[in-house]
């Protein structure tokens, strides 16, 4: 069959694409870490090995504001997309192991809904 002859809608768009596997991959990160964020809380957490010092809460912070932005872009994709992609840069100055697989899953999901909302965005001449 060739592909040119097929109708215009057969196959999904790259924009479409893009979006919905922006949203898959933010959905399973959101799961992911609420799931951690429970069982911390539920279960009987103990101590840390360590002192926390503040490149700790920082990266704390800067993980839960990520959080944040990806739950953000499912509804402003350009400014969900902008505060997870800055969350993660700034943690990443603070400890550069924020950006070791698997969490470099969290700034490619940030760039997705960023390409997203670029490929949608109304043509102005």
């Amino acid at each position: 069959m060739n592909m040119n002859t097929m109708a215009p809608m057969a196959w999904p768009s790259f924009n479409l694409v893009v979006r919905w596997g922006a949203r898959l991959l933010s959905a399973l990160i959101l799961m992911g870490w609420g799931f951690f964020a429970v069982a911390h809380l539920v279960g009987n957490a103990e101590s840390p090995s360590r002192p926390l010092v503040i490149n700790d809460y920082l990266g704390l912070a800067m993980m839960f504001f990520s959080m944040v932005g990806l739950a953000m872009a499912w509804k402003w994709e350009s400014w969900g997309g902008a505060l997870t992609l800055a969350m993660v840069l700034f943690g990443a100055l603070i400890n550069w192991r924020v950006v070791v697989f698997p969490l470099t899953l969290v700034p490619i999901t940030a760039i997705l809904f960023l390409l997203s909302w670029w490929l949608n965005k109304p043509q102005t001449n």
